[in-house]
């Protein structure tokens, strides 16, 4: 009788394990986003050591969350004007590496992944006599270039007031934008490493230029996951967050950023 009362306990133990692992794995499943009936769209952007010729940080993450969630994702590159549009409208659900605004944030749901200082990177010579915003703006020879349809965060202020004085040149990719810096047909453009050090020559970029970090100091700039809340309701974007959250959370999002940047840079960027 003994023996018989050590078996059934011994049976209940593995019972009650099976029943934990089931109802654990039930509710993993139920936080999974729901996929649906078709691909997902997500457009890249070239951006850098975000997305440049196939590769990047972006493409990186797009893997992980299909992996996770278990669901096809199709991946057009778009100019970024073009993506706005084009999720405005519902043909594209999803897109990398933006930043949230108002007028955005009513109809595109937002979520935050990295952050990091925008700073300004100007031609040495033409950075001798600029130390702050309001010197850049009393120099009229002085011109700013831009990604059409970007914003530019906690310095968009900055960029507006070049705007209405004629000084600013928008192109359509970030390709374009810093082979024109090189050119010289500007003078500078707003950045970050993560995305200027796909461009410029690390070993020509301390002769070449000066980088001026102009705002304030408790701010930072946010890349966020955006995703069109034509196609998704707040409850299935929530699911999405979810699983980007858990990216980051179990050190796999810092292991991606570290193929691009040191790992210094990179725990500064997940804080």
């Amino acid at each position: 009788m003994p023996g018989m009362t050590a078996k059934k306990m011994l049976l209940l133990r593995h019972l009650s394990w099976i029943c934990f692992f089931c109802t654990t794995s039930l509710l993993q499943a139920q936080n999974l986003p729901d996929c649906p009936p078709r691909p997902i769209v997500l457009a890249f952007q070239e951006l850098g050591q975000f997305y440049r010729n196939g590769a990047g940080l972006d493409k990186d993450m797009v893997d992980e969350l299909a992996a996770r969630s278990g669901c096809k994702f199709e991946t057009p590159v778009l100019p970024r004007a073009r993506t706005w549009q084009e999720i405005e409208a519902g043909r594209v659900d999803m897109t990398l590496s933006a930043i949230k605004t108002p007028e955005r944030a009513e109809k595109f749901w937002f979520f935050p992944y990295l952050q990091a200082r925008l700073v300004v990177i100007i031609h040495k010579d033409k950075a001798v006599n600029v130390q702050t915003q309001e010197d850049f703006l009393n120099q009229p020879d002085l011109h700013l270039g831009v990604v059409r349809s970007t914003h530019q965060g906690y310095v968009e202020d900055f960029v507006q007031q070049l705007r209405k004085l004629g000084r600013v040149v928008d192109v359509n990719d970030s390709e374009r934008l810093y082979a024109m810096l090189e050119a010289r047909r500007f003078d500078a453009v707003i950045g970050i490493p993560l995305i200027y050090s796909a461009y410029l020559d690390p070993a020509q970029f301390d002769n070449k230029y000066r980088v001026m970090d102009w705002g304030p100091e408790h701010l930072k700039g946010y890349a966020q996951l955006v995703i069109t809340k034509k196609n998704f309701n707040e409850a299935q974007a929530q699911r999405w967050n979810q699983l980007l959250r858990a990216m980051i959370n179990d050190g796999t999002m810092l292991r991606m950023l570290k193929k691009y940047i040191n790992a210094s840079e990179a725990e500064k960027m997940l804080e």
